[in-house]
């Protein structure tokens, strides 16, 4: 299953990437731009495939992980460039922003496909917010069950000695449903013998514990709603594509919103927020989605595609949506930024996100652990 899921990740991946790469490649053709090279992949070389009658060579490389388009005149400062057809530099604004919004269009639009495809054969509804939960449990979609979820459990107390941790959930409390938070500590006695039915990971235990001499457990926790079954969603044919538009749409919003949060704790607290998620912890839901099966993978790429395409359109310098920006700044003062001074801001902009990267590995790597 390891093995499984690393294949599964490396693919996942580098077709989320190959398909971005592929709209850069088809609009800047068709805008006149010289493709120099069009790599499966990333460098360094391993083997030119062939090249094609526009000049274009296809590549094969020595790390098995997405892919990359290098346009002629694409970084380049070179004044020359601005009068060679060819170049990239040389394209209207329109052409020009239409190459760089490309990648992120097709991310969008892969999105679309899968979730389409899902809606089709049948696939789990999103349940991302608490809204949709709400929303399924209403529509019949969705059963779920009241818990305690546990936050901590206070030192020397009567639940210290059982092996409760943080996550675990109580289903229910001597035979009965849980009740609200506020009115658990009413129904116990003190040194009551309590049975506790319990949810660790994916089992259900059963507990007996004596209360303390003033009717405690000792612990944090706070009422939630275990979900016990999740029905598809199925669509007819003609309705799945309308449906899944309507998804890909919602899930970028929540995705933009997601994003500020994750940069304004950064900023404010120098932390990584919880659920927050790097390629380690990717590949960790990778193994998770390959053991539920071919639809719950299809729909973890498309979220994940509908991730990269947002946060490539980030008006961040490096990203599409920074050399977007510039397009913009062109649009307004009506001249080109200085293409050394671009090159720079790029160069930048990409250290910051390694950096970032790195910081959210590191996070995955300690939670792994």
């Amino acid at each position: 299953m390891i093995f499984l899921t690393i294949i599964a990740f490396l693919v996942i991946f580098s077709l989320l990437i190959l398909v971005h790469e592929i709209g850069h490649f088809v609009v800047a053709r068709r805008a006149g731009v010289k493709v120099e090279e069009f790599g499966i992949g990333l460098p360094p070389q391993a083997k030119k495939l062939f090249k094609d009658k526009k000049g274009t060579v296809y590549s094969l490389n020595w790390i098995p992980f997405g892919g990359f388009v290098r346009m002629y005149g694409e970084d380049s400062s070179d004044p020359k460039l601005l009068k060679d057809k060819k170049s990239f530099l040389s394209k209207t604004i329109g052409q020009r922003a239409a190459v760089i919004v490309a990648g992120v269009a097709m991310n969008f639009l892969l999105a679309w496909v899968l979730i389409t495809i899902g809606f089709t054969i049948g696939m789990k509804p999103f349940l991302v917010t608490e809204e949709d939960l709400s929303r399924g449990i209403e529509q019949g979609i969705v059963e779920a069950e009241e818990v305690l979820y546990i936050h901590s459990i206070l030192p020397d107390s009567p639940l210290a000695e059982t092996d409760l941790e943080s996550g675990d959930m109580i289903l229910r409390v001597n035979n009965e449903s849980v009740p609200d938070a506020e009115e658990l500590s009413s129904m116990l006695n003190p040194n009551e013998l309590v049975s506790l039915v319990v949810v660790q990971g994916e089992t259900e235990v059963n507990l007996e514990v004596m209360t303390d001499g003033e009717g405690k457990l000792g612990f944090e926790f706070s009422s939630g709603q275990f979900i016990t079954e999740v029905q598809d969603l199925r669509y007819p044919f003609y309705v799945a594509p309308i449906e899944s538009a309507k998804e890909v749409g919602r899930l970028s919003v929540l995705t933009v919103k997601m994003l500020g949060k994750v940069i304004v704790s950064l900023v404010a607290k120098l932390t990584v927020p919880e659920g927050v998620a790097g390629p380690v912890g990717i590949a960790k839901m990778t193994h998770y989605f390959v053991q539920q099966g071919f639809v719950a993978l299809l729909q973890f790429t498309a979220l994940i595609s509908i991730s990269l395409g947002v946060i490539n359109i980030m008006p961040f310098p490096a990203l599409d949506g920074g050399r977007f920006l510039f397009i913009i700044f062109e649009v307004i003062t009506r001249r080109k930024a200085n293409a050394k001074w671009e090159g720079v801001i790029h160069t930048v902009g990409f250290a910051l996100l390694m950096l970032l990267i790195f910081v959210i590995t590191w996070n995955d790597i300690v939670n792994l652990f």
